[in-house]
């Protein structure tokens, strides 16, 4: 009986004109766990291209990074349990103004149609995204749409860059040379060629506030272009080049990216900036004005994003502990209990609904080196590694994995409504996050506390052992 029933549905699906297959529907971005790669700076894979000779970065450094580096190092990526990568800028910028340490960076292309010979070929490149999605690794290219290094030729399709030197809608964004609307088609057609051709999964926008000009924010559409092809891509049956994720780079804090990059529906994620000072820069009062206010900040994380000040709880902020233009999120923190106060903001980074980004090498506790002519903004560009050096690194790399995982297993860490308590407990400092999820009907429990301590949740439950300062995560149903 039951098939004589979906024999009707089907039949009349096509006689009414309608598919009655379901349409795959888009991923829920909020579960992204990136693991953000600098290409000249990570990892020079033998037999790929030769990789530049330098790079605005630390001096002694990698700077020959290349596309085979990053294959050859998916496992290890693949085993922090993250699910995507960021790849920096990887179109060819060997002919950019600026000389070398400049085009090795990648945010000044001469050709957004083409891999830079110095990272890799086509092939390479197809071959990384393959073996990524084999892994269950979403790809993010960067994206740089508001200025270039010379790009003179049109596009596959013949459109053309405007490069008109033009300012933008933020008053302390500068200038550019890419020009809206004029090059809005242009762009477009970048956004999209990536994910048909390669079948890449999104992307990361850099000075995301260079597009928005004369009183338009222009991410309005180049986000539904992409959206668009993503859904086709659905529809079509694709497994990948299907998400269509769009995280725009704006340092400013959230009344900031309201009116900048949120404005008027534009881009719906950004990186959290704010949050991010909160765990990697302010919550130094760990260390120096008790573990009481840097409770409040883990609060304050996990509170919906319209009450920490965004836009609306649709938005999605990017959470992140460092990346490659500042300081290090090791470089904050003190000698004593160096691991273990790592090992917190990894946990508060799990645990967190929304999007995530983690940088290479905060995993093992690297720290930012000195560089030619003490440049802030390059610091962290140091070589990229896929061995602990020691047991200390290894025992951080290991926590971050586990951490991770539950972030993997368990949508209330990454979807979930939090509710918070604080045990009493004698001598120690106690927040217990309760994180749930009524779509799964998933709920875990994560644990804080400034002392060794072992909490009951019931008379009758099984005693939850914490560390001084390694949060706990348990999963509850």
């Amino acid at each position: 009986m039951k098939k004589f029933w979906l024999a009707i549905i089907v039949f009349l699906g096509g006689f009414l004109g309608f598919n009655a297959k379901a349409v795959k529907p888009a991923p829920d971005q909020r579960n992204l766990a990136i693991y953000q790669i600098m290409v000249a700076s990570f990892q020079h894979g033998e037999g790929g291209a030769e990789g530049y000779k330098a790079l605005w970065g630390p001096d002694g450094h990698t700077k020959n990074g290349n596309l085979r580096g990053i294959i050859n190092s998916l496992d290890y990526i693949k085993s922090l349990n993250v699910n995507a990568i960021w790849l920096t800028p990887i179109f060819d910028s060997s002919e950019a103004s600026g000389g070398e340490k400049l085009q090795a960076t990648g945010y000044f292309t001469n050709d957004y149609f083409k891999i830079d010979p110095h990272f890799g070929t086509d092939a390479e490149f197809q071959e990384l995204v393959d073996e990524a999605h084999k892994r269950g690794l979403y790809v993010f290219l960067d994206g740089v749409f508001g200025h270039h290094g010379g790009v003179t030729k049109p596009s596959p399709k013949g459109n053309s860059l405007d490069v008109t030197v033009t300012g933008c809608d933020r008053e302390d964004g500068g200038k550019g040379n890419v020009s809206y609307p004029g090059s809005l088609e242009y762009i477009k057609e970048v956004a999209t060629y990536w994910i048909e051709k390669y079948g890449v999964d999104g992307w990361r926008l850099d000075q995301a506030y260079q597009p928005m000009q004369g009183g338009h924010n222009y991410w309005i559409e180049i986000r539904d272009a992409v959206e668009k092809c993503c859904e086709k891509r659905r529809n079509a049956g694709e497994e990948w080049g299907i998400l269509g994720y769009m995280v725009g780079e704006d340092w400013g804090d959230a009344s900031v990216v309201n009116n900048g990059v949120y404005r008027d529906g534009g881009l719906i994620s950004a990186f959290d900036f704010q949050g991010k000072e909160l765990i990697s820069g302010k919550m130094q009062m760990l260390d120096s004005e008790g573990l009481e206010n840097g409770w409040k900040d883990v609060i304050t994380i996990y509170s919906n994003p319209m009450s920490r000040g965004y836009l609306n709880d649709d938005v999605m902020p990017n959470l992140f502990l460092s990346n490659h233009d500042g300081y290090r999120v090791a470089d904050h923190i003190s000698a004593d209990n160096f691991y273990e106060k790592l090992m917190l903001r990894f946990a508060i980074l799990a645990g967190y609904s929304g999007p995530v980004t983690l940088y290479y090498g905060d995993e093992f506790g690297d720290l930012s080196k000195n560089t030619e002519g003490g440049q802030k903004d390059n610091i962290a560009r140091t070589s990229g590694h896929i061995k602990a050096n020691n047991s200390d690194e290894q025992g951080l790399k290991d926590y971050v994995s586990r951490v991770f995982a539950m972030r993997k297993d368990n949508p209330a860490m990454w979807r979930g409504e939090s509710t918070f308590y604080s045990p009493k407990i004698s001598g120690a400092k106690v927040l217990v996050v309760r994180k749930t999820d009524v779509i799964s009907d998933n709920e875990v429990l994560i644990v804080f506390s400034d002392k060794d301590i072992s909490l009951k949740l019931s008379e009758n439950s099984l005693p939850i052992n914490v560390k001084a300062l390694i949060p706990e995560i348990v999963k509850i149903r």
